[in-house]
């Protein structure tokens, strides 16, 4: 309601612009801050977008709270200490934890860029590090690139409407990898604009450098963005018969790819079969892209909380056929847009669809680009099964959303007074902070709901009166699907408790080979129970 009210309260003071926002003081100051905006702009966005993020985080240092970034964090670690992958645990079945390969070695199932980037936080002891370096420099990037294209007052809307997103504000305090494709993503944008304005042979490597490396993240997304950016340097290069920046090109990018059979080798002891495709064949065979899938049973054993993992990755799996495509695309779009446009939001989306059609320029030219990059990135995960709402895999889409959305309130405000963009969107902006406030502290609260169960059992790790432990985890019943506290590590040797899945009587096999660890069990179920002797 108070996004609604102010946003009439701008337009109505762009329509009748009183002397106090017309006069020489009001003068003064928007050439103040637009000044500011254009030398620093970028740079305050950047150091304001981590302030938020590691606020709304809700930890000094965060923990990982879902399945996927305990795996990026344990690849992270075992790159931190020098190798490609860790040796494979005694009885491998005990340590099995989602996304994470544990024989013949042990290490994350995910192509390996995100995890080398976040070895940087592993190295200094604050993992965090790179996921709010990573913040700072895609909200400085969105700056950048809408101050190219637009105005300092468009610049700045686009990059407060981007932050307070509630997609954003969801995902982005994380270690998903999301948080490495989406600045890759809009550096690719950047180096696309300079080289087609330079022609600068090195621009175009870096491009290629970011696309590959955004290839060896998250190849499917990086591809679905890759696709137009190939459109356009293909046509400009056949006009121009720059042949060979094209060929230098390929050649970096295909080098970045190489990393991806050395990973295949370090990692499964073959160099044609990633890590991912061998944890589908071991865990999750229908994890794949396709429509119908595939009933070959797991090779190996499923502990419960893989069991929880293969039961939600089938029902969706199961659920979607070819049949079904318009309405899960549909389903995708409705939850994408009710994660950034949701609650007092929703006006923010009359102004998208405005600015989608009265962007005009190069402005308007590379916003049509992004809508359609964005529409390709939907495409591309058609065939890939996840349940709607989770919208993580099109984080790196509400740049382009937020940009819409600032050109929009932009050409209101013009079409309203002469001074109407001034006013309107400086008022817009204050409408947007002022709805957003409320919302971090949302979504402060969820961060911390979500930790919870996490930040209880390390407590209770605490408890334990030796640092040379290890833990039993028991699952009767199987509590929330992305909860798994089984982990592994670096270096198994030097970890004062491991944390191993309950097996019953072959418990005394593990025991047996760590004598000297005190062993203890813990029911999953009832955490304020505790920790127990057997």
């Amino acid at each position: 309601m108070i996004l609604v009210l102010l946003s009439a309260l701008s337009l109505a003071a762009a329509l009748s612009a009183p002397r106090w926002l017309t006069g020489a003081g009001w003068a003064a100051w928007t050439v103040r801050a637009e000044a500011f905006l254009r030398r620093r702009g970028a740079l305050a966005a950047a150091l304001v977008s981590i302030g938020v993020v590691w606020f709304t985080w809700d930890q000094v240092v965060p923990i990982p709270k879902v399945h996927d970034e305990n795996s990026y964090l344990l690849q992270a670690d075992i790159f931190a200490s020098g190798r490609w992958t860790a040796p494979s645990p005694p009885i491998a079945e005990f340590f099995e934890q989602p996304h994470v390969q544990v024989t013949p070695r042990v290490a994350s199932k995910y192509p390996p860029g995100h995890a080398l980037l976040l070895a940087v936080g592993a190295m200094v002891g604050f993992h965090a590090l790179v996921p709010l370096l990573l913040t700072g420099i895609t909200a400085a990037l969105i700056f950048a690139l809408a101050l190219r294209l637009t105005t300092p007052w468009t610049a700045l809307a686009t990059w407060l409407v981007w932050l307070s997103a509630p997609l954003v504000l969801r995902f982005q305090p994380s270690y998903f990898s999301e948080l490495t494709t989406a600045p890759l993503v809009l550096t690719s944008w950047w180096l696309l604009l300079d080289w087609r304005e330079s022609r600068r042979r090195s621009t175009f490597l870096w491009m290629a450098l970011a696309i590959g490396w955004g290839a060896i993240t998250r190849p499917l997304t990086m591809l679905a963005f890759a696709i137009p950016i190939g459109v356009v340097v293909l046509r400009d290069c056949w006009r121009l018969r720059s042949w060979r920046d094209l060929s230098l090109g390929v050649a970096v990018g295909t080098a970045v790819l190489m990393i991806l059979p050395l990973w295949s080798w370090r990692t499964t002891g073959d160099w044609r079969t990633s890590p991912i495709e061998q944890y589908r064949k071991d865990y999750l065979p229908f994890d794949k892209l396709g429509f119908t899938p595939d009933t070959s049973p797991p090779l190996r054993p499923v502990s419960p909380v893989l069991r929880s993992t293969y039961d939600y990755f089938l029902m969706a799996r199961k659920q979607q056929t070819l049949a079904a495509a318009p309405r899960t695309a549909w389903e995708r779009v409705l939850e994408v847009t009710i994660a950034v446009f949701q609650e007092a939001r929703l006006p923010l989306l009359a102004l998208a669809a405005w600015g989608l059609f009265t962007a005009a320029g190069a402005a308007g030219t590379a916003l049509r680009f992004g809508v359609g990059s964005a529409a390709v990135l939907l495409a591309a995960h058609l065939p890939y099964a996840h349940w709607a709402p989770w919208t993580v895999y099109y984080l790196e889409t509400v740049p382009v959303l937020a940009a819409l959305v600032a050109v929009g309130i932009a050409d209101v405000a013009r079409r309203a007074s002469r001074e109407g963009e001034r006013i309107g969107v400086a008022l817009a902006c204050a409408a947007i902070l002022a709805f957003a406030v409320p919302n971090v502290l949302k979504w402060k609260r969820d961060h911390r709901t979500r930790s919870n169960f996490d930040r209880r059992f390390a407590e209770q790790l605490k408890t334990i009166p030796t640092q040379h432990a290890v833990v039993f985890v028991r699952y009767s019943p199987r509590v929330a699907q992305h909860i798994a506290v089984v982990f592994n590590y670096a270096d198994l040797s030097k970890a004062p408790i491991w944390v191993v899945h309950d097996m019953g009587p072959r418990n005394a096999d593990l025991r047996k080979l760590a004598p000297d660890r005190a062993s203890f069990d813990f029911d999953e179920d009832q955490l304020v129970a505790g920790l127990r002797r057997p």
